[in-house]
């Protein structure tokens, strides 16, 4: 495929995407399937929640389209239905509100049918000849970071555009990385994602007309860690690189559950603890912390995609990206001091 076959793909994905968002917006608002602010949002009034449903579909399309024009029916078939599975559970509990327990149960189900269909990560490559072997160890790892990943990615949902422009550079970076290694399928499909993911940002940039919800939240977190278990285990890409690129998400969740851990707080209920939620009750606007956590995330990407050209340099690499992350963990606390010292 040309390049300009496949942008003029990518145009028509997030124009589509963008347009069936329109309708789907009136649906949600017509049947009160709306969000309204709590702990965990900075939004104001009532939002039709649901916008996944479209990114869900529509990649679910693309992914049997090439199932078919590639005859690679049980990898892009698996993808699918995984996707699948998990975006309806999530849809089921967007709507019937699943208690944890019932939704956790399902989840570890889907959880270890992908392990099944892929199989899980036996080692951490730490270098070119530096590797940690997990032997059978590592389902436990595999099944662990599949589900922090796939629920990683509900945790940070929290304000407009930020979700959406983050699994755009991710994208982007991994439709980058499969062309490297030569399955231009799956560059293509995660091309496609990230176009399909913009149509949704236009929409959901602040004020948002929609939010992803749970179906698109953990959707797209599972397809992601999905992705990332096919990648290690069918072209040995180090996982690690995966998590720097994920960066700003994985650093900022950890950090947060570690801190309210200590305070023996309910971690897994809804809060306002996160960088991004901080920054918003210090007066800083959405469009500027969006653009901010995008920047890092762009950092992120580079990093990450160092690590898979220059192995030798991983361990580097984990401690420059460690450093940005502090100094924007850092950069937060100093900015919420100050305002406390200038309201005394």
């Amino acid at each position: 495929m040309t390049a300009f076959l496949l942008i003029l793909f990518m145009i028509a994905a997030a124009a589509l995407s963008w347009w069936l968002l329109g309708f789907l917006s009136a649906w949600l608002e017509h049947r009160q399937i709306v969000d309204t602010p709590n702990e965990r949002t900075v939004h104001q009034g009532s939002v039709p929640r649901g916008g996944g449903l479209v990114i869900v579909a529509l990649l679910a399309v693309v992914l049997m389209g090439v199932a078919i024009a590639s005859e690679r029916y049980w990898v892009f078939g698996g993808f699918t239905l995984l996707l699948l599975a998990w975006s309806g559970l999530s849809w089921w509990d967007d709507n019937r509100g699943l208690s944890p327990r019932f939704r956790l149960v399902f989840q570890v189900l889907i959880a270890i049918a992908t392990l099944i269909a892929f199989g899980y990560v036996n080692s951490i490559q730490l270098g070119t000849n530096n590797s940690l072997y997990l032997a059978e160890f590592g389902i436990v790892v595999t099944f662990i970071g599949l589900m922090w990943m796939t629920n990683l990615y509900n945790f940070m949902d929290g304000m407009d555009g930020l979700a959406a422009s983050q699994a755009i550079i991710a994208g982007l970076t991994l439709g980058f990385w499969f062309w490297q290694v030569g399955d231009l399928q799956l560059a293509f499909v995660s091309m496609l994602l990230a176009a399909i993911v913009y149509g949704f940002l236009l929409r959901n940039w602040h004020p948002a007309q929609i939010f992803l919800g749970d179906v698109g939240s953990i959707g797209l977190g599972a397809f992601f860690a999905t992705l990332f278990i096919f990648a290690n285990t069918r072209y040995q890409l180090p996982i690690i690189s995966f998590v720097l690129l994920f960066g700003v998400f994985v650093f900022d969740t950890s950090v947060t559950i570690l801190h309210r851990m200590l305070k023996r707080e309910k971690f897994w209920l809804p809060h306002s603890s996160h960088h991004y939620q901080r920054l918003s009750k210090l007066g800083v606007n959405h469009a500027q912390i969006v653009v901010l956590n995008a920047i890092l995330m762009l950092c992120c990407a580079m990093l990450a995609s160092w690590s898979l050209i220059e192995r030798d340099r991983i361990a580097v690499l984990i401690v420059i990206e460690f450093g940005l992350m502090f100094g924007y963990a850092v950069a937060v606390y100093i900015l919420e001091n100050n305002s406390k010292n200038k309201q005394i």
